[in-house]
């Protein structure tokens, strides 16, 4: 459900996926969706005031185990589903590790408004024990960069954010559940080669792929694409495909996040144009990354199967939305045989023998040939010697065989374990 401020709104009925635009008044009108904050990234301080009166500071709750941020309205039904769903870890882990906020974003709704909407809520449904508190301007909603109720957002106990993720559906409860318990568990701790045992061994997922259909418009009217073509029904038909290969991805790296791996990967073009200029190709399955290159390692029919599918252009955009269903244990086990490991390991590079500018072409091939990699840091450069550290989702010598195996153009590449955490590359020029 999209978010604006509800003085925007007279009187309104939601379902549950009705869409409602994020930004405060100042922004109402721009049109854009804002990105949500990166994983890794600190979250955000805030204090806020609970419906109990007191008052709330973030920062009190880091350092003692993962937070959980969870933006709604009384408006909308998948909010108050996943509120409830939440209070399930509540019972289980409440003041044990885990702190469940859920944050209201009802901007003109008097306080008593949702008092009585949690009183009827308590006697229909079941009572939230976890604190309930008041955004009445959408300040921290807008710092966390939400555009979409309901979101949750996961912190871990150092402040950073594990994982955003915006809607909510049954099908959606037992990945959002075990993320969660996943963070809470001491044995998460560890590094398994494995998945935890025990999880399901089928889930579904929702997401919604999506195109902008592209080219010259004359008052408001498609008139033809960038490359001349005057057939509006082959135009959207190949909107369409794009749409349904993005929705192809959303699944695969959902499906990934939910197993622990959280690849890198360059934001695909949904628009038509961005700074580079016009973008005649703009495939989502071929962005270049780590994440294009997991998704051209699996047969997609082999892991996921759609069981619900639904697809519209609306004004020049295409939507396909889908509900899939994934198949956990044979997705795991080809990831696990694939040299995959569900928690990042830490890796070290020293580069010997490098200028920057080789430094430059040598990361833009790694990122644009490798699998594993998650994320990196940028350089550390002393007189003596530069280093990197990145994370990547194998061995530190799979990374290091991986390396060898790949085609640097002029650049010739040797790199050597020094240690289970760290690799020492030398790179030289190729001669002429």
């Amino acid at each position: 459900m999209w978010k604006t401020p509800l003085s925007i709104l007279a009187i309104i009925v939601l379902a549950t996926t009705t869409p409602i635009n994020v930004y405060a008044q100042k922004q109402a009108s721009s049109g854009q969706t804002a990105d949500v904050l990166p994983e890794g990234s600190k979250a955000p301080l805030f204090t806020a005031t609970a419906h109990s009166g007191r008052t709330v500071d973030l920062a009190d709750f880091l350092g003692k185990g993962p937070i959980v941020l969870n933006f709604w309205s009384i408006y909308c039904d998948s909010c108050v589903d996943e509120m409830l769903s939440l209070q399930k870890l509540e019972d289980k882990y409440g003041g044990k590790g885990l702190t469940i906020l859920a944050i209201n974003e009802d901007i003109n709704i008097s306080r008593e408004r949702i008092q009585r909407f949690l009183e009827r809520l308590e006697r229909f449904r079941g009572k939230v024990t976890y604190p309930i508190l008041f955004d009445r301007d959408s300040t921290i909603f807008n710092s966390f960069k939400g555009d979409y109720l309901p979101t949750l957002v996961l912190i871990d106990r150092d402040g950073k954010i594990v994982s955003t993720s915006r809607g909510y559906t049954e099908q959606s409860e037992p990945d959002i559940l075990a993320t969660i318990e996943n963070l809470v568990s001491p044995e998460s701790a560890a590094t398994p080669e494995k998945p935890p045992a025990g999880a399901a061994k089928v889930q579904f997922l929702s997401v919604t792929g999506m195109a902008s259909l592209c080219g010259f418009y004359n008052g408001g009217k498609w008139t033809r694409s960038f490359t001349g073509n005057n057939s509006f029904g082959q135009e959207v038909e190949l909107t369409r495909e794009l749409a349904r290969r993005d929705a192809t991805r959303r699944t695969v790296l959902d499906a990934l996040d939910a197993q622990g791996i959280r690849l890198f990967s360059n934001k695909p073009l949904r628009g038509c144009i961005d700074e580079a200029g016009i973008h005649i190709d703009r495939d989502p399955l071929d962005t270049g990354d780590p994440a294009s290159n997991v998704l051209r390692l699996l047969n997609y029919p082999d892991f996921f199967t759609a069981a619900n599918e639904q697809e519209k252009l609306i004004g020049n955009m295409y939507y396909v939305a889908r509900t899939v269903r994934i198949d956990v244990e044979a997705l795991s086990e080809e990831l696990a045989s694939s040299g995959y490991l569900f928690r990042p390991t830490r890796i070290k590079f020293t580069y010997v023998n490098m200028t920057s500018l080789d430094r430059k072409a040598f990361l833009q091939s790694l990122l644009r040939q490798s699998r594993f990699i998650g994320s990196f840091e940028n350089p550390v450069i002393t007189p003596h010697s530069t280093s990197q550290v990145f994370e990547v989702y194998t061995t530190s010598q799979g990374f290091a065989d991986e390396i060898q195996d790949m085609d640097f153009s002029d650049l010739q590449v040797f790199v050597e374990q020094v240690t289970s955490s760290s690799l020492e590359l030398e790179i030289w020029k190729k001669a002429d």
